[in-house]
């Protein structure tokens, strides 16, 4: 019985999937350092009165990560360093991305720049905000007149 598929289906599959892990796997891996190819990952977590932004940032130093508030976006910026290149061996799989990073994250509502904080702990960034006083909800009674 031989161990390769006989179904033409299966065989196209298959050389479909070889097709495409050549063109990822197999072109120059400086390409996977080039141009801008990744956004890390981000939750935001909103209540009435505040937000957290997390954003996963695995093996990026925390002195290249950069924070920007610009109304109501929030930038998050910063350079994974690629590995030391070691003479005479190549990539089996790659799939990290390595390079300047930027991620814009629309907020809820205009963040109060003197109420942010940041903090950095084992590759994950989370950032807290409070809503400008003039950026919260009012809620207003709408009278009637009687005529």
């Amino acid at each position: 019985m031989s161990q390769f598929p006989v179904d033409p289906f299966e065989i196209a599959q298959r050389e479909v999937e070889r097709l495409w892990r050549d063109l990822v796997y197999h072109r120059l891996p400086s390409s996977h350092f080039s141009e801008q190819p990744w956004a890390p990952p981000t939750d935001v977590v909103v209540n009435d009165t505040s937000a957290r932004v997390i954003v996963e940032l695995a093996g990026v130093p925390r002195d290249n990560v950069h924070v920007r508030l610009r109304g109501r976006s929030l930038e998050v910026s910063g350079r994974r360093q690629p590995p030391l290149k070691s003479p005479g061996v190549h990539y089996h799989r790659a799939e990290i991305y390595f390079g300047d990073f930027q991620r814009m994250i629309d907020l809820p509502w205009e963040a109060d720049p003197r109420r942010i904080a940041a903090s950095y702990h084992d590759g994950m960034l989370e950032i807290r905000l409070q809503p400008l006083a003039s950026a919260r909800r009012t809620t207003v009674t709408v009278r009637g007149r009687t005529s």
